[in-house]
């Protein structure tokens, strides 16, 4: 969805590309609203997940209401985040441009830190801390290797 609205807010118009958000979006909400029963108009009930809208019911109209309601406010609450931060998307779109990938540590620099921290390590941090824990083990053993190899056999 923030797709979409990025080319909203930049280009002034909206562009086809964000098609396949979209579905997803509605997808998503469909189920949290029809199958998890996370809608507090529908209720605590679960209704099997169909490819299309729901029947024409009452119950159907309720949910296809509920959902038309919950993707227009996360389309206003993404289109206020967008504007509100498009010079750091700008240029994160540049970094993007001149490296291709970007990592955490670019993300960084663009965004600073979160403004909340976990209360435990998330997979990523414990991903980089491996590769630091791997490292201190080769230095470990490369030395204790050079060590042995000052000393000459009898």
């Amino acid at each position: 969805m923030a797709y979409g609205i990025h080319a909203t807010v930049l280009l002034g118009k909206i562009s086809t590309g964000a098609q396949n958000d979209l579905e997803e979006v509605i997808k998503m909400t469909y189920a949290q609203v029809a199958v998890y029963g996370f809608s507090d108009k529908v209720g605590l009930l679960s209704f099997p997940q169909r490819e299309e809208s729901y029947e024409m019911s009452k119950t159907g109209a309720i949910i296809d209401v509920e959902v038309r309601e919950w993707v227009g406010k996360a389309y206003e609450h993404t289109l206020q985040i967008v504007e509100e931060r498009k010079e750091k998307i700008a240029e994160i779109a540049e970094m993007l441009l001149a490296k291709e990938v970007l990592h955490q540590e670019d993300l960084l620099r663009v965004l600073g830190e979160r403004p909340f921290k976990a209360s435990e390590a998330t997979n990523y941090d414990k991903f980089k801390e491996g590769f630091k824990h791997e490292e201190k083990k080769a230095e470990t053993t490369t030395s204790s290797v050079e060590e042995e190899d000052d000393t000459l056999p009898i």
